[in-house]
């Protein structure tokens, strides 16, 4: 995907409709309150003016008391509506507007990240974007309100403002032109900088942000400490440090001369204000009251002009580059696929031509593969590292689509059908497994939370020992996290509560990454025994290291720079000449020579 350099206007057309369709209620709620608002505000000056206009003429002989009374009243009524207003609009917009929109903007980001293809993690750029779309998340929320506050609250007080002052002499009406324009100049030169800014910061923030964490950070910590690193780590912290300061000095140093200008413009257009009411008084044009009304009502108009622009900076200037990355997440392109799951009973998996290539990768992962595995089949994958095995599999299962080819996954076309269908008798175990903080149950029934079947079969299949109280000592309610004030276990423990993860969810297809690189060959031996004997009716591939494991499939293939280098049993291909697969056996033979392979 390549990244599109959004203006304040493209992003305002994105915004606002997925934002009003998540709450459409609510923003017409908002909008009421913030009409109202303007409203309040923008008849302050005419109500004003009655007041100042009758006690002018009660202090000139020809005014009435009464009239000065009713004006009193509604200066007074204008006031409390204000605060009325005022307190409703602010109510609805920090106690409700705020979570709701941002807890629907959340619900709309995770509803797209789990219909993006697996690959898109591993594209730096589209993984950026991600891990910035919290920034981006709360930016379009503050750049919606802002829009509706222009729209309904200022807009609604510039256009009464805007009545009032031409109906009292129409030049006035110049007063708003010397109030708005310098103002929105400012605003949108100074976008262009933080815009730039934000461009040119973003990878210095995350590399100081990764320097403190190796300076800090409790899971780096010990080996920096270790290694003596500190000092380098410090040395590359502070100069990151020192280029972000440098970078926020030399913008704020053009934004502040900018606006030195600016408010010269300002000054110069309130004198001119002054000007044109001095003379309309003195020459019978206005009224003392419309002079003192109008001279009171400039001072709230460049007030508000002021927080207008403020507030312009704040939820939109300064916003833009990371709404720009939440809008790039919300309209990366999705496939619309089938519905029907796959029938691994009639169907295996097959891979015809396909090649695949990591995003700025020189070369392909796999390349042009032509690979099947039948019903009820049990393959392994083997090969040095770097030599595409992961990505297979990753292709064979359906979390990658091929770049080239296509990938048959029990009679359903992986690129062409829906994840939900896709992955609906999928299982797997990889050796870069997740630890949950979740109780030990939690851990084992993620996949079907809902189910009623006991996770104990899966755990004994694993040979994880729910029994041993020093290591669960709550059981089956044990929390498996000590940063949530629970208990941890040893990584071969985990993998093996990684690995009844995989087999107490329903599945017809199984596969394994390396899934036991923390256990040792011997206890390793026995896992894959059980697990040959737990999937003999079934579609399973193993990824493995260690050929011994490999010995329980009914086939190995050998990857080798992306490709299919041998195919075979352990036995044809111990007899190949020259071949792959025997270099590799005979360089780790000394680890398997303890170990007795009587295969189920």
């Amino acid at each position: 995907m390549e990244k599109k350099e959004l203006s304040v206007f493209k992003a305002m057309r994105r915004i606002v409709p997925m934002i009003f369709g998540e709450v459409p209620v609510w923003s017409v709620i908002y909008m009421v309150s913030a009409l109202l608002m303007g409203v309040s505000y923008g008849i302050a000056a005419p109500v004003n003016q009655r007041l100042y206009d009758a006690l002018a003429q009660l202090a000139l002989g020809d005014g009435i008391l009464r009239s000065v009374y009713v004006g009193a009243v509604m200066v007074t009524g204008v006031m409390i509506f204000q605060q009325v207003a005022g307190s409703a609009f602010n109510f609805i917009m920090t106690n409700v507007m705020y979570y709701i929109v941002d807890i629907r903007l959340r619900r709309l980001y995770h509803a797209k990240i789990k219909t993006l293809p697996a690959q898109i993690f591993e594209d730096k750029v589209k993984l950026d974007d991600l891990e910035k779309c919290d920034y981006g998340i709360l930016g379009s929320g503050f750049m919606y309100r802002f829009l509706l506050n222009i729209v309904f609250f200022y807009g609604t007080f510039f256009v009464i403002m805007a009545a009032f002052l031409f109906n009292t002499q129409p030049i006035l009406i110049f007063a708003i032109f010397l109030a708005f324009v310098p103002s929105i100049m400012g605003q949108f030169i100074e976008a262009k900088f933080y815009a730039k800014l934000e461009e040119e910061s973003s990878p210095l923030r995350r590399q100081n942000a990764h320097y403190s964490e190796c300076l800090a950070g409790l899971k780096i910590l010990k080996e920096t400490r270790l290694f003596g690193a500190y000092y380098f780590f410090k040395k590359l912290f502070m100069e990151t440090l020192e280029l972000l300061a440098q970078k926020e000095w030399n913008n704020q140093n053009k934004v502040q001369a900018m606006y030195l200008v600016i408010n010269g413009l300002k000054a110069a257009g309130w004198l001119g204000i002054l000007i044109l009411l001095f003379r309309g008084l003195m020459r019978g044009e206005i009224s003392v009251g419309a002079f003192a009304a109008v001279f009171g009502s400039i001072g709230m108009l460049f007030g508000i002009t002021e927080d207008l622009f403020a507030n312009l900076k704040h939820n939109i200037t300064e916003q833009l580059g990371k709404i720009h990355n939440f809008i790039n997440v919300i309209e990366i392109p999705t496939a619309q696929g089938s519905n029907t799951p796959p029938d691994f009973k009639s169907h295996g998996v097959t891979a015809k031509n396909i090649s695949f290539a990591y995003a700025g990768a020189e070369k392909n992962a796999v390349d042009d593969v032509t690979l099947s595995v039948r019903p009820g089949e049990t393959i392994a994958l083997v090969g040095e590292n770097g030599s595409g095995k992961t990505t297979l599999v990753k292709l064979l299962c359906g979390l990658y689509k091929p770049d080239k080819g296509t990938v048959s996954i029990g009679g359903t076309d992986s690129a062409h059908t829906s994840d939900d269908a896709l992955f609906s008798k999928s299982s797997g175990v990889f050796q870069n497994y997740m630890q949950y903080g979740l109780t030990l149950e939690e851990n084992i029934k993620i996949s079907e939370y809902k189910s009623k079947n006991s996770v104990i079969p899966s755990m004994d299949e694993a040979d994880v020992d729910h029994k041993d109280e020093k290591t669960f000592p709550n059981g089956l309610e044990t929390l498996m996290s000590r940063d949530l004030d629970g208990t941890d276990i040893s990584g071969g423990q985990w993998q093996r509560v990684a690995t009844a993860r995989g087999l107490f969810r329903t599945h017809d297809f199984i596969v394994l990454d390396e899934p036991t690189a923390a256990i040792d060959p011997l206890e390793e031996t026995r896992i894959y025994k059980r697990f040959a004997e737990l999937t003999k009716s079934k579609i399973a591939i193993l990824v493995t290291h260690r050929l011994g494991s490999a010995r329980i499939a009914d086939r190995i293939i050998v990857m080798d720079n992306g490709k299919i280098a041998e195919s075979g049993t352990h036995e044809s291909l111990l007899t190949l000449p020259g071949g792959k697969y025997a270099e590799m056996w005979e360089a780790q033979a000394e680890s398997y020579s303890e170990i007795k392979y009587d295969m189920p």
